[in-house]
């Protein structure tokens, strides 16, 4: 089904509408911390999908976090779905950040970079194809409301890995670069965090009763920073070192935090088994650790089929007139990682372009709005393309 032109023109002649869309969601607030705006904003995005024909579900993830909803457009259609996935929570940068734009095309406005403006794309693909009457593929998405906080403190890690399979491929919606390249891959995040107890002893009177919790952290310490492994992207680092009571006290307690970013997930598999290692071993007598390992992002595993997926987009956006992409891989996490893991072909930062992520500085390029939604309707609508290169 050829529906180049019909796309084109669809989105030059609504660019109005998308544009009020995008103002419209950033400036309903859902900051990650606020689960009543979280919840009215889920609200807001179901009412939309809803609109245009999608049966929707709203899924509670726990008691501090903002819910997900998933729905499905088509599902009587034929074949594997496409789906669309992200998250609307934004950073909770202090005070108000209404969307505006200047002279120059710079979107401003919490969100609308990060991810709002994927959103937008998302939802006006559905409409506009929709109401072309591309009906060749049932079309999924999956939106999350506690993306900015890792997921931690509810489950909707678990919502990701039920709904997520089945999909043909996953475009997750994340912020596009400016460099215009897709993400193929990103760092997972492990934070370790270590109490190492010892006993205090005032260091002149009662200096052997002592045992340094300190010196004990300062011998893992060396043993925690040896496993960056540079040849597989690997690397560990101690960021906080906390320790002591006062200054003429054997230290009775130190707190080590430990950030280990990986791109594999073999290599999370030797960080988690070193660092129970690490705490287990005592090098003073008397000395203890404790330890917990927190993932934030399991990492999003380069694989043949994600880069695929991007040259069968690259490829689309070169017929356009807007060149190859290019692939990166990069250090920050999203989403992207759990749906892959989930057996779907993902690829990541394939929204509105922009930079400076989680800043005052954040800015979108508001044309890029208008290039990836053409750029993804037609991949949509040519997904059969991709499907038979990976031999579905």
């Amino acid at each position: 089904m050829n529906l180049k032109k019909e796309i084109h023109d669809y989105v030059l002649t609504h660019q109005d509408e998308i544009i009020a869309t995008w103002k419209d969601i950033v400036d309903t607030p859902s900051k990650v911390n606020q689960r009543d705006d979280l919840n009215a904003c889920c609200d807001k995005l179901i009412a939309l999908f809803e609109g245009i024909g999608f049966e929707v579900q709203k899924h509670d993830v726990g008691p501090v976090n903002g819910p997900a909803f998933s729905g499905i457009l088509g599902k009587d259609r034929p074949g594997k779905p496409v789906m669309f996935s992200g998250h609307y929570d934004t950073v909770p940068l202090a005070g108000e950040h209404p969307f505006r734009y200047d002279d120059e095309g710079h979107v401003r406005g919490l969100g609308s970079l990060d991810m709002k403006g994927g959103i937008t794309i998302a939802y006006h693909i559905c409409r506009m194809l929709n109401e072309l009457g591309w009906a060749e593929r049932p079309v999924k998405i999956l939106f999350l409301g506690d993306e900015e906080k890792g997921h931690v403190d509810g489950t909707a890690v678990e919502v990701m890995r039920e709904l997520a399979p089945g999909a043909l491929c996953d475009f997750n919606m994340e912020t596009g670069l400016v460099s215009n390249a897709i993400c193929v891959g990103r760092k997972g995040t492990i934070i370790t965090k270590m109490t190492i107890h010892g006993v205090g002893a005032h260091s002149g009177n009662d200096f052997l009763s002592g045992r340094s919790a300190i010196a004990e952290a300062a011998h893992k310490i060396p043993m925690i920073e040896a496993l960056t492994n540079l040849d597989k992207q690997t690397t560990v680092a101690t960021t906080l070192i906390e320790g002591g009571t006062v200054m003429n006290s054997i230290p009775p307690v130190c707190r080590l935090t430990v950030d280990s970013r990986i791109f594999r997930m073999d290599e999370r598999e030797r960080i988690l088994a070193a660092m129970k290692e690490i705490a287990a071993d005592t090098f003073i007598e008397g000395c203890s650790t404790e330890y917990t390992c927190e993932e934030y992002m399991p990492p999003f595993e380069p694989n043949e089929k994600n880069h695929i997926l991007a040259g069968f987009v690259s490829d689309i956006s070169e017929e356009l007139g807007w060149g190859k992409m290019g692939t990166v891989t990069l250090g920050g996490g999203s989403d992207a990682s759990h749906i892959t893991i989930a057996g779907v072909p993902t690829i990541c930062s394939i929204g509105v372009r922009g930079q400076f992520n989680h800043t005052e500085k954040e800015y979108a390029l508001k044309e890029s709005i208008f290039e990836r939604t053409e750029l993804l309707a037609n991949a949509v609508v040519r997904i059969d393309e991709f499907a038979a290169r990976i031999g579905e």
